[in-house]
């Protein structure tokens, strides 16, 4: 009752994890740093997600950590979007950023004045206060743990109750987006910006559009120490084929994020589905399809049988995001 926790509960050990299987691993920032927390710690967790459960209730333009949500279920958004638009001879504008150290970066002043707002009662947040300004960390590798020393901000990566509170502290960002009054709309729905957790996906129907949104998200980004990466963040467009005749002034078109300029691609992975310029499943087909012989066929002759036709089941016939594709693609 009186919303304090034993100084056991606020120790974690962060275990860094590469970000793919071919990265570098001399540059720290290839790595993602997963807490382990002590059991009761994500008891209490559970406890509250389950107790206080629309207390975390956010934008229906986030997809992350939800139930009844999926990637592809984003993706599918987008792809109907640029669809709509296509058909409607228009244009429209991508904007997929990427967040440097998302989880990493929120602050507690921020995050917990959100909590009050929200309703939250008042004993939780002081435990929840308490888990977090006490927090001890320590980096496990390679056999080795270093010494103790107080995480003064970022919520725990591999927490329970973690994922929820960074898609509060985001939240704020999906409602400016969709008040700002621009930006792609389904009919009198607005589709203008799509979140999975920290990736965030801006469409616009013309360059101004996307600059007035990127300026919301540059503003929100300052107030609460949220960095977007312009170098890994990518934007493409769609246009019809009646007005193919854009394409050329394309090339003059620039976008920046945090007042540098960002790179136009004609395809882009989204959530693990590769959208291009085309609109076609071509790329994400054939990617899907040598991700399955790279990553298990090549393998199967190494393993015995009941581990092969394990892996056959669950890689090769799961058609997880595969209702995204056209039945009819020759691919």
């Amino acid at each position: 009752m009186y919303g304090f926790s034993h100084e056991e509960f606020s120790t974690s050990t962060v275990i860094p994890i590469p970000k793919g299987c071919n990265v570098n691993q001399t540059d720290s920032a290839n790595f993602r740093g997963t807490a382990l927390s002590s059991i009761f710690v994500k008891i209490f967790d559970q406890i509250v997600l389950q107790k206080y459960h629309d207390y975390f209730f956010t934008s229906e333009l986030q997809f992350g950590f939800k139930a009844k949500h999926s990637t592809h279920m984003c993706t599918m958004i987008l792809k109907e979007t640029l669809q709509y638009y296509n058909s409607s001879n228009s244009s429209a504008f991508c904007m997929f950023m990427d967040t440097t150290k998302a989880f990493d970066r929120v602050r507690y002043c921020k995050l917990f004045r959100l909590l009050v707002d929200k309703g939250l009662p008042a004993c939780i947040i002081r435990v929840l206060i308490c888990l977090y300004t006490n927090h001890m960390v320590c980096v496990a590798w390679n056999g080795m743990r270093s010494q103790y020393f107080l995480a003064t901000n970022g919520v725990k990566q591999g927490g329970v109750l973690s994922s929820m509170l960074y898609l509060l502290y985001i939240d704020g960002l999906l409602v400016k987006l969709s008040n700002a009054g621009v930006g792609c709309y389904f009919g009198p729905i607005f589709v203008g910006a799509l979140a999975y957790a920290d990736d965030l996906l801006l469409l616009a129907p013309t360059p101004s559009a996307m600059r007035k949104l990127l300026a919301v998200c540059d503003n929100y980004a300052q107030e609460y120490s949220i960095k977007f990466n312009a170098k890994k963040s990518k934007w493409l467009a769609i246009v019809s084929k009646k007005r193919r005749w854009l394409s050329s002034l394309l090339d003059h078109c620039r976008f920046q994020v945090g007042g540098t300029h960002v790179d136009k691609v004609t395809s882009v992975v989204h959530l693990g589905h590769t959208i291009n310029t085309e609109l076609t499943d071509k790329d994400d087909i054939l990617h899907k399809r040598c991700t399955c012989i790279g990553q298990v066929l090549c393998y199967f002759p190494r393993l015995d049988a009941e581990v092969r036709h394990k892996l056959f089941k669950s890689y090769c016939s799961s058609t997880f995001g595969y209702e995204l594709w056209r039945l009819n693609d020759k691919y």
